[in-house]
């Protein structure tokens, strides 16, 4: 059992900002100075005070010394929290500042250093060359412009210009610069981040692997040694020899991050829109499930206690029924199941009570025996009396017998499965005899629904449902049901498998055996994963629901071997999307190594904000892509999924290979990361 120990969990804070930010510096978190198109203001922990409205300043910091210095076309202030003192009002406009344990300042044709009375200019040969910036370090001090690097060097102070037709200089438009503690010259290009020995070689992606290759408007060194950048395509750190992307527009508002910052050992961005603030908390992945549950328990539940999605902000009463709250919903249940299993915890046992209620309410709306709904709604809630007899997915509607809500029908075989499953872990895991009554009853209801409608789920009307088939001849012999013949064969064995379990009763254990031995399911499920180029998510997920379910009940050694066949066979399509979910099961059953590390450094990534943000990788240039999908009819995708933190959002991690999407407006509730967790503390593969 892999042991797990803290980590640091990377924390975003967003402070919104209307217009764009030239220039900020962080004193403290709670004072923050930016530059703007509109002048000078202060964040001072929750909202944004104008310092100057009539002062247009360009360029701020802190400086070693803990004043706040700026400048303003040709004068120098230094900032205080009223306002602006002037400290130096210059001949022509400053081009660049910076503090190297005092500060100095460089004109179109001076450089300056600070005396009694200000500043005066120190008398070097001339500027060759306009500066954009100035970046020193001790006696090395450096100018730079698009074109050109100018050093200070010589007895007789001069400005030494070295362009790229001239020397080993690569041909690149700069952009900024920094030195790196050891005195190494960083030069952030249109083309990346190039690393200058202050001597001849340049070094930049093609000698070093982790520098980035994408534009590079500001560096910040860390105390560490670490570089801070703000790129094309978000934020980007290289730190401890390990390079990570922060994406925007949850890490920064803007794709284009035009200045970052450091503070302590948080990390700010800024672009236009506003900034955001990256800390990082120690935790450990406990505490991380404990966040979730909060959250989740704090805004998700619905009447009667469904969780589901919310559209706008959280808080607010906008939550969302979906056309999948049964499905949803016992995914919660279940992870609720496995950590009271784990931990005995009686809160999370009452948890999973009131959530088991909710799914019995789902079960028993239609007034079908065996048939949920997949969700329903009352008169005071969003779409009452919408929708009422319509045909399209997530508007067939119907009002119950008594009219005090209605239910949404096209029950699909990811309902099924997530209430045999949900019920068969709060079964075996939770219930008291009492529940277990009523648990058996609504199990086999299912299941003899299903046995008496010839393998379908059959809706008010009759008809069988777009999804639910589970018909032998359909699955065998239609080849319209080719995609779902070896997932919904296995979905069926284990429904009766758990129907069997809870009941002892052998009309279910005999059609079990009749469709392995009479209609090789047991085959298809053993071929249950067909390559699709990882476009079909869902299906994914029902196979390593039903097959986690079904391995936890079926003893038979002969047909477990079939069923793994199906899941090694599965779990090695799939492993290269890097998801705990998959891996635990696979590693579980199979007793085969699963790469721990990696399932855990994924839980750790896993967004810790519930909030959907856009995700925008559309700049990056280290994607490959890849054409598999296009054959399957679907756009190119990514070679090899980005990490989970820098990638969209998606339940359970099931569309691994997104580069950039989401929706600020929605925000699912925590299920994704307590699955994941508890199902590895479950099945004893971390602790």
């Amino acid at each position: 059992m892999y042991k797990t120990s803290d980590y640091l969990q990377k924390v975003v804070t967003r402070i919104p900002f209307e217009g764009n930010i030239i220039s900020f510096t962080v004193k403290s978190e709670n004072e923050i100075y930016a530059c703007t198109e509109g002048g000078l203001v202060k964040y001072n922990g929750s909202q944004w005070h104008t310092l100057h409205s009539d002062i247009i300043f360009n360029r701020i910091i802190t400086a070693k010394d803990g004043r706040v210095i700026a400048s303003a076309g040709d004068s120098l202030y230094e900032i205080t929290s009223t306002g602006a003192q002037l400290l130096f009002k210059f001949s022509e406009d400053i081009c660049g500042f910076c503090d190297n344990g005092k500060i100095i300042v460089v004109t179109r044709n001076g450089y300056y250093l600070p005396c009694d009375n200000g500043f005066y200019k120190d008398h070097t040969h001339p500027i060759e060359q306009e500066p954009e910036h100035i970046v020193a370090l001790g006696e090395k001090v450096c100018l730079v412009n698009r074109n050109c690097l100018q050093r200070l060097e010589g007895k007789r102070k001069t400005w030494r210009c070295i362009f790229y037709v001239h020397s080993t200089m690569p041909d690149i438009k700069m952009n900024c610069a920094a030195f790196d503690n050891l005195g190494n010259l960083l030069v952030g290009a249109d083309t990346g981040l190039y690393i200058y020995d202050y001597k001849s070689t340049w070094l930049s992606k093609k000698e070093i692997p982790v520098l980035p290759s994408e534009k590079v408007y500001a560096i910040s060194v860390l105390e560490n040694g670490g570089v801070f950048l703000g790129t094309d395509a978000g934020a980007y750190l290289l730190n401890n020899g390990i390079s990570k992307y922060f994406p925007a527009e949850k890490f920064a508002f803007d794709t284009n991050v035009t200045c970052v910052a450091t503070c302590g050992d948080d990390l700010y961005t800024a672009s236009k829109g506003g900034i955001v603030k990256i800390s990082f908390v120690k935790m450990n992945l406990y505490d991380k499930a404990v966040h979730y549950l909060e959250e989740t328990e704090k805004y998700f539940p619905r009447k009667q206690g469904f969780v589901v999605a919310i559209y706008g902000k959280m808080g607010e009463d906008v939550s969302h029924i979906s056309d999948n709250d049964g499905l949803w919903t016992q995914t919660y249940l279940a992870s609720l199941c496995m950590w009271y299993d784990v931990t005995k915890d009686e809160k999370i046992l009452a948890l999973a009570r009131k959530y088991k209620d909710a799914m019995l309410v789902l079960s028993r709306a239609t007034g079908i025996k065996g048939f949920p709904a997949r969700a329903v709604r009352y008169p005071d809630e969003q779409g009452w009396g919408e929708g009422l007899g319509e045909l399209d997915l997530g508007a067939e509607w119907h009002r119950s017998a008594d009219g005090t809500y209605e239910w949404l029908g096209e029950t699909s075989s990811d309902e099924m499965t997530g209430h045999f499953v949900g019920y068969s872990l709060y079964y075996d895991l939770c219930a008291t005899e009492d529940e277990k009554d009523e648990i058996r009853e609504v199990i086999c209801d299912m299941a003899d629904h299903i046995l008496e409608h010839n393998g379908f789920l059959c809706d008010f009307d009759g008809l069988p449902t777009s999804w639910a088939c589970w018909n032998e001849e359909a699955l065998n012999n239609d080849s319209m049901w080719m995609w779902e013949k070896g997932v919904n064969s296995l979905e069926i064995l284990n429904f009766l498998k758990i129907s069997y379990h809870v009941s002892g009763d052998e009309k279910y254990n005999e059609k079990y055996k009749s469709l392995i031995n009479e209609h090789h399911f047991l085959l298809n499920a053993a071929y249950h994963k067909r390559a699709d180029g990882h476009t079909c998510h869902i299906d994914d997920n029902l196979a390593m629901m039903n097959s986690l379910s079904y391995l936890r009940l079926e003893k038979d050694p002969a047909i477990r071997q079939y069923i793994l066949m199906g899941l090694a066979n599965h779990y090695d399509y799939e492993k290269v999307e890097s998801n705990p979910y998959f891996a635990f099961v696979y590693s579980a059953f199979t007793g085969e190594p699963c790469d721990v590390d990696s399932c855990v450094k994924t839980l750790q990534n896993v967004h810790y904000e519930l909030q959907n943000y856009y995700i925008n990788n559309g700049n990056r240039k280290d994607i490959e892509y890849d054409d598999e999908p296009v054959y399957w009819g679907a756009e190119p995708r990514i070679k090899h999924p980005l990490p989970w933190d820098e990638r969209p959002f998606s339940r359970l991690g099931l569309d691994a290979f997104g580069i950039s999407g989401g929706a600020p407006e929605y925000t699912d509730a925590g299920y994704t990361y307590l699955f994941m967790y508890w199902l590895g503390r479950f099945l004893g593969i971390i602790e």
